[in-house]
């Protein structure tokens, strides 16, 4: 299990936080079939600078699925910018 660090901007934070939502058609949902958990975040003095923290079985996986169509359409559909990601990584 790898602990990742991931912040980035979106387009509009309260619509990237919707997408979020516990239960059916959330982006947990998504995610916990990798069996990935994700704890996410806003900055409050600039609500669409977002992130989380992920619990990564398999970094090989989760790079695969966000490559895959899927994983693509959710990021735009979310409104992530994609070029600000910045992935740190547990050592």
């Amino acid at each position: 299990m790898k602990t990742v660090l991931i912040i980035f901007e979106t387009e509009n934070g309260e619509k990237w936080a919707n997408a979020w939502h516990h239960g059916e058609g959330g982006r947990h949902e998504m995610f916990e079939k990798l069996g990935i958990k994700v704890r996410t975040f806003r900055d409050p003095n600039n609500p669409d600078l977002c992130g989380g923290i992920w619990e990564i079985p398999d970094i090989k996986a989760f790079d695969d699925y966000l490559a895959t169509d899927e994983g693509q359409n959710g990021m735009a559909e979310d409104g992530l910018k994609v070029e600000t990601i910045r992935r740190l990584e547990e050592f």
